[in-house]
């Protein structure tokens, strides 16, 4: 069913007898609602057309707010995550220094000495003259 917006009387179907386009019609130019309906029009005053444009002023800036709230959200999450990463690259570096020291000669020195470990005295190297399969 086609809707067909009537702005003017004299645009609105121009066979019409000059009778029926006032019995049709009310005094500001817009077909009666009872009409309207039964013939698919559409009535559209002025009132109903700043009603409109307020509901949809009102609903794009509820958008806008919604969107501006959820951007706000969005850069308070990603400077705590910002934060959570300075913070492990911090434990990171802590890390790898303490891997380094445990590593050294004097803290391996230093468990060999608490674990009752003997230090070797003589090696002694054994020479194969040969083909010798390696794994």
């Amino acid at each position: 069913m086609s809707r067909i917006l009537i702005l003017n009387k004299s645009i609105a179907n121009p066979r019409m007898s000059r009778t029926q386009k006032n019995t049709d019609f009310h005094s500001d130019g817009f077909l009666s609602a009872k009409n309207a309906f039964s013939a698919g029009r559409v009535e559209l005053n002025g009132i109903a057309l700043i009603f409109t444009v307020i509901i949809g002023i009102f609903l794009c800036g509820s958008f806008y707010l919604y969107q501006v709230n959820n951007i706000a959200t969005k850069s308070y999450e990603i400077r705590d995550l910002e934060g959570k990463i300075q913070n492990l690259n911090k434990e990171s570096k802590k890390m790898e220094i303490r891997e380094v020291e445990l590593k050294s000669m004097y803290n391996i020195e230093k468990a060999s000495q608490d674990l009752n470990l003997v230090n070797s005295g003589e090696v002694s190297y054994i020479e194969i003259n040969g083909p010798v399969a390696m794994r």
